[in-house]
């Protein structure tokens, strides 16, 4: 379980990282880019600290899910919000997205294997 956990916490960094990004790598003037960056940062954030911190492996497996579709959707944003103009904002979405689709991967790799009674709920 102490893998899944580490994972989990790399998420909720990942996460921080997505919430400042905007302004470390100055897109905050673009709107759509920006508030995508706030929100699944937050989202990051508290869905990884979530599963760090449960004692269910269950609930982490289901976070996991949740973080591996938030992943996916950062690397689609640009496209389909439209802000595919700024280099920046698209880098680092699917740069971010990628790495968030394979740490929860992971993680739900770990539970489902090492720990195969979760895998049955």
């Amino acid at each position: 379980m102490g893998t899944q956990k580490a994972l989990s916490w790399l998420v909720a960094i990942v996460g921080v990282w997505e919430l400042v990004a905007a302004f470390v790598l100055g897109y905050s003037t673009t709107s759509a880019a920006l508030w995508n960056a706030v929100i699944f940062g937050i989202a990051l954030i508290i869905l990884g600290i979530w599963a760090a911190v449960s004692s269910r492996e269950e609930t982490d497996k289901t976070l996991d899910w949740i973080n591996m579709a938030v992943g996916i959707w950062l690397i689609l944003a640009p496209f389909l919000l439209g802000y595919t103009a700024v280099a920046s904002a698209v880098w680092n979405d699917v740069i971010v997205g990628l790495i968030v689709v394979v740490l929860a991967g992971w993680g739900v790799y770990t539970i489902s294997h090492l720990h195969p009674h979760a895998a049955a709920t």
